[in-house]
């Protein structure tokens, strides 16, 4: 049982409580003694209602946070595969498509994964968001080398092997994409 549970279950226990007790003054006359009582019953049920409603927002933001997150990966896994990235790919100019990162910015200043468990996600976003942007700026740098009218068929062709061996920035852009949906936790 989590805690949400367990708070909320003792806010309605002692609303209940403070009703029967408070229907309990009105039909015995004469008990103006269980009047604290009822008092003391509400303000803390009152309290710990605060507590869970301030807690199930919470989670709820974390959850849409997390979901946009999930979907922007996806979206990133999907450009990743892009047949322009594919290694059957023509070996003629490209424009590429650029990694999305504007949910992991938002999630990352959010604040809604400010959790102790979130610890490690948070750092992996950070990582992510630092990969995705040096990726843009290496996609940048290659269009503007290949569009130069100085450059011949064989550097173009040198580009695109650099871009597809194993131990290139595509590879490890779409590693470090594939853990990180791995890690996500599920919403």
């Amino acid at each position: 049982m989590n805690r949400r549970t367990v708070i909320g279950a003792v806010t309605y226990g002692l609303l209940g409580l403070a009703f029967a007790l408070g229907v309990i003054g009105v039909i015995w006359p004469g008990s103006n003694r269980l009047d604290p009582a009822i008092s003391s019953l509400t303000l803390v049920a009152g309290l710990t209602g605060i507590f869970v409603e301030r807690m199930t927002a919470e989670a709820e933001r974390r959850t849409e946070v997390l979901r946009s997150v999930e979907g922007e990966l996806a979206e990133n896994k999907r450009l990743l595969n892009d047949p322009r990235f594919s290694p059957d790919a023509p070996t003629s100019r490209q424009v590429y498509p650029r990694l999305i990162v504007s949910a992991v910015d938002l999630a990352l200043v959010s604040g809604a994964l400010g959790l102790h468990k979130d610890a490690e996600l948070v750092r992996m976003l950070h990582r992510w968001r630092d990969t995705a942007h040096l990726f843009n700026r290496r996609l940048d740098l290659t269009e503007v080398s290949t569009f130069s009218n100085t450059i011949s068929a064989a550097e173009l062709a040198a580009f695109r092997r650099a871009l597809q061996r194993d131990d290139s920035y595509l590879a490890a852009t779409r590693e470090l994409l594939q853990e990180l949906l791995d890690k996500l936790p599920p919403t």
